[in-house]
Formats: C-alpha cells, structure tokens, sequence
C-alpha cells in the first residue's frame, strides 16, 4: 500500500476518475459525493481511518444509519454499492490493502415495484400539459409569450420522455443533431446513457411527427430544449418541479417524477408485447435484471385471466 493520502483528496480524485475516465453521469457523480461525505465524516466522528478499516467498521456504519437516522433500506443499499465501488477502485492504486465492504454483512436492495400512469392518468396528465395558453387575462405581452414558450418547451420534454423512455439527463442532454430528421418527421433519437453507452431509440410516427415540426429550422448544434438561442436548457430539478404542478392540475393522487414517465412506457411497452431484451435496449439497461421489475405487468395480466375462472 502506498502511503496514506487525506480521505476527501482521495475522495475528489476518484470522483474525477468517475465522471472523466468512466463517463459517469453528473446525477450520479452527485449521488457518489454526497454518500461518501456520509462515510468520511462518520469516519472522522468515529476516529477511524479510512485507509485502515475492515468489515467492523462498515457493518457499524450501516448500523448507524438504520437505527440512529432511521434510513431506508433501499438507500442503506445504494450506499453501500457507492462505498464498495471507491474501495475497489482505491484496491486497484494500492491506495488500499483490503476492501472492507467485500466481507460485510451488508442489506440486500429490496425489490420495488416502479410506479406507472394508468391509461386514464396518463390522458389526464397529457390535458393538463397542452394546456399551455391557461393563463391570467391580466398578463399580456413579452412576460406572457415568455411562460407559453416554456411551458410549450416542458411539455415537448415530458412528452418525448413519455414515448421514448429516456432518462430526464438524457432527455435535456440531446442536441438538434441527435435527433434523425426528415420532412418535418422525427424518426428516432440517438443518445449517450449511463456509461457513455450509445443507443438509437425509435420514436412513434404520431409523436414523431409533432416532435419533428418543432424542431424544424432548428441548428443541428443546439440543445433540443434550449431555453433560448443558444443557451442551455432548463434544469432536471426545474423539470421536475413544473411536472409537480402539472401532476397536481391534472388531480393525479401520486407522486410522479419524469422516472415515473419512463416506467410507463416501459409499461406500455410490455402491454404491446414487447419482449424484456427489446425493452432493455431501448431503456439502456445495462443488465436484464433491472428490466424484470416490469414482470408486474404479465402478472397483472395473469391475475386477470385468473379471475375470470
């Protein structure tokens, strides 16, 4: 082993590593920093050095969380994964002797259930999102073509979330460019996921053709939801912030966030038959297993038939 080097500057470069080298989304770089400052000022509370833990200190640490701070066992778990991740790669530059999360009795991830939109829902949330000119009488002029314009622009996103199943990164990442063009119809979207992995996804010919209208006359280097000429586009937490407001106009009783819209095409996706490898490829999955959580919807169907003896 090298000699010891400060938590937090280790901390800073495997976070570079991870965003720079592997490609790592910047929502999951984010998701990294904050567990691991987690870990490092337990560490620093405790007295123990980082370099120098084993099994003891891990299952404490996720002791502590569980019953202290009364965390979630799905959260406990993702840590966990953060931890075991930065001290295979701290191994791998002899930053470290052992990884100590690799002989800890660590939680399992529980398996949850993702939340969807029913058919109706799904009808009612569209209502609300088209409803862009729903506006005070008393508000004329630049102010009111300014919020028409961004809610036109939140419900092009939502709506291409909704028929693509793309991340809300992935969404707010593309570019004119990125987007296969020809006669005003949008055929398909070419995006960089999780990893820096590339993947063509095929858009609906109705949607297709309202998505590739609005992008008409657009320059191929400018983000598709770009508040303005060249500017960047809107925040996922402005994003997700105006689908709250829809959700809430719309008499949705759920929590919906844009993830939400990707598990319903998912689930739309198996209702027409799809077949779980398909789904996986056009989701980006990188294992088949995070695409089996959408099993629920055969289930459903079984249970129907069931019912009907």
């Amino acid at each position: 082993m090298q000699s010891p080097t400060d938590f937090w500057v280790t901390r800073r470069d495997f976070l570079d590593d991870l965003r720079y080298l592997r490609g790592a989304a910047e929502g999951t770089c984010v998701g990294y920093r904050s567990d691991l400052g987690m870990w490092g000022q337990w560490l620093e509370r405790e007295g123990h050095p980082w370099h120098a833990c084993t099994h003891v200190q891990v299952e404490q640490w996720i002791h502590w969380q569980a019953r202290e701070r009364r965390v979630k066992p799905h959260l406990i778990a993702r840590r966990v994964s953060c931890l075991s991740t930065f001290y295979k790669w701290a191994r791998k530059r002899t930053l470290v002797d052992t990884d100590p999360v690799a002989l800890a009795d660590t939680p399992k991830r529980p398996r949850r259930l993702p939340v969807w939109l029913d058919h109706a829902e799904q009808q009612r949330l569209r209502t609300a999102a088209a409803a862009i000119e729903d506006l005070p009488d008393t508000l004329h002029g630049a102010a009111r073509a300014r919020i028409i314009a961004a809610r036109r622009r939140h419900a092009m996103l939502l709506a291409l979330i909704e028929h693509s199943g793309l991340r809300i990164s992935e969404a707010l990442a593309l570019k004119v460019g990125d987007v296969r063009l020809s006669a005003r119809q949008a055929h398909s979207v070419r995006v960089i996921g999780k990893g820096d992995k590339e993947r063509l996804v095929p858009l609906p010919k109705p949607f297709g053709a309202t998505f590739g209208a609005w992008l008409e006359q657009r320059p191929s280097t400018e983000h598709v939801f770009a508040k303005g000429p060249g500017e960047p586009p809107p925040t996922a937490r402005a994003v997700r912030d105006y689908l709250k407001r829809l959700v809430a106009r719309a008499g949705i009783d759920k929590r919906i966030t844009p993830h939400t819209l990707r598990h319903t095409y998912a689930t739309r996706l198996m209702e027409a038959g799809a077949q779980l490898l398909d789904i996986q490829a056009l989701l980006g999955h990188a294992s088949l297993a995070t695409t089996q959580i959408y099993t629920h919807v055969a289930e459903d169907r079984l249970a129907e038939v069931v019912a009907k003896l």
